[in-house]
């Protein structure tokens, strides 16, 4: 029995480590400034989560001031607009390359191996590093402009949007920091998983649940029958 539970144990634990692709996961040997930048872009998501808290109960206040007070809330779709959906976009975008969430295309990766999906991780950090890195200096060049002359929503004085075009380059440079982080990993991780194996052992997981589920619904109609 002791046996057969550490051959569980040993089971599970490939299994976790399999599912988890090399280049985007954290280890205890890091250096830690790759920890800080993963810090970084966590409590940048912190920040757009909140926001996004914020936006729903204003956008629930709105529907019931429309709906009760025929008043809806003044400015509230611009401050939807320009200042909650900016900001908890852009400030999630590192955090989502962190947790490898961002849409990969793998048509052509698919048949590769682990050493070809090293190179295509390796070019491919690079390249977002170089897009990132132009999109945050031509951002902070318009925000800059947009600040001189104090841009603010039409027709609502209170609602500056600047400073939100400052929050989308503080996104695109925390987005550049953990591409580095990424970067730096996809080099020297010893194991690189590709994606497809991790997507194909996640579907191979969700099997199961998904035959018991339907399961169920057939099960369903001859209980109320009976």
């Amino acid at each position: 029995m002791a046996d057969q539970g550490r051959l569980d144990g040993s089971h599970v634990a490939g299994e976790s480590e399999r599912m988890t692709p090399a280049a985007a996961s954290p280890t205890t040997s890091e250096p830690r400034w790759l920890k800080l930048i993963d810090r970084l872009s966590l409590a940048s998501a912190a920040v757009g989560a909140t926001l996004l808290g914020l936006m729903v109960l204003t956008v629930v206040v709105d529907v019931i001031r429309r709906n009760v007070f025929d008043r809806p809330v003044p400015g509230g779709l611009e401050l939807i607009q320009f200042a909650y959906m900016p900001t908890l976009i852009s400030l999630g975008l590192g955090y989502a390359l962190l947790r490898n969430e961002h849409i990969r295309v793998t048509l052509l990766t698919a048949p590769t191996g682990p050493r070809t999906q090293r190179v295509i991780e390796v070019l491919g950090m690079v390249l977002t590093i170089g897009v990132v890195g132009a999109l945050a200096w031509l951002g902070a060049r318009r925000a800059q402009a947009a600040q001189q002359v104090d841009e603010h929503a039409i027709g609502i004085e209170w609602l500056a949007i600047w400073p939100y075009r400052w929050v989308a380059v503080v996104g695109m440079v925390v987005l550049g920091l953990q591409a580095i982080a990424q970067l730096v990993r996809a080099i020297v991780a010893p194991e690189l998983i590709p994606t497809d194996d991790d997507e194909i052992a996640a579907l191979a997981d969700e099997e199961p649940l998904l035959a018991d589920v339907d399961g169920q619904i057939h099960v369903a109609p001859e209980v109320r029958a009976k």
